[in-house]
């Protein structure tokens, strides 16, 4: 999906090895069909995309002035007006609003986003079912624990659970057993590995080199990864 985009893009350079491509414009998205976004591998997003992309071109001035005008406005402001285009709900309009839109305090609220949360920040809700009112529970979570660039560090926490990323920092991310203090869980490979909240304090304390660590995530050179879910089954938004 992620190379499928990049190609409708206009080819910028290269860096490290890795390509990097311009956005497609509306006018270029507005060419592709929905079959071809299907047959990219879009599932049922690829129907969302289509009416999306005809919705910012209606929009008055055109959709990249609409969308710039959005910075001028308060984080559930632009919530809600991202959740009136197809597909767009709560979660996505958080990314948009975080990722492209400076709203450095949004956060994505998803499934394992509730996990972090009541692992680390409100335990009191663990085992509780995630519904909408909770969502703006956790969201307050994070930004009383992390202030304005709180969904930057929600980010950060979500990438270091991840599986993959567990073997990729350097081993003075790593702590023994015997470090009480931390929260560590020992991989499979019978090393101590971190975990995102000890990760989380290293940067915060200052440690040398920790400003310096790179987490990747697979295909981030172009874009955000995408879950493993089966793309022709799963809903636009789950909470």
């Amino acid at each position: 999906m992620v190379d499928f985009v990049s190609s409708l893009g206009n080819y910028l350079g290269s860096v490290g090895g890795f390509d990097f491509y311009e956005f497609p414009s509306l006018d270029r998205l507005s060419m592709v069909s929905e079959e071809d976004f299907r047959e990219a591998g879009f599932g049922y997003r690829a129907k969302y995309i289509i009416g999306t992309v005809k919705a910012l071109q209606s929009k008055s001035g055109g959709g990249i002035e609409w969308l710039a005008s959005l910075r001028e406005m308060d984080l559930q402001e632009v919530v809600d007006a991202l959740s009136t285009l197809p597909g767009v709900g709560p979660k996505v309009a958080a990314c948009i609003a975080l990722f492209s839109l400076d709203q450095h305090h949004a956060i994505p609220v998803d499934t394992h986003v509730w996990q972090i949360a009541t692992r680390y920040l409100i335990p009191e809700l663990a085992g509780a079912r995630l519904t909408p009112k909770l969502c703006s529970r956790v969201a307050d979570a994070f930004v009383s624990k992390y202030g304005k660039y709180a969904g930057w560090a929600q980010t950060l926490l979500f990438i270091a659970e991840l599986p993959s990323q567990k073997t990729i920092l350097p081993p003075k991310f790593w702590a023994t057993e015997e470090n009480k203090d931390t929260n560590i869980k020992a991989s499979t490979t019978g090393k101590v590995g971190y975990s995102a909240m000890s990760v989380m304090r290293l940067i915060r304390s200052g440690d040398d080199g920790a400003a310096n660590v790179n987490v990747e995530v697979p295909g981030a050179h172009h874009s955000t990864a995408v879950g493993g879910q089966n793309s022709e089954t799963q809903p636009p938004e789950q909470y």
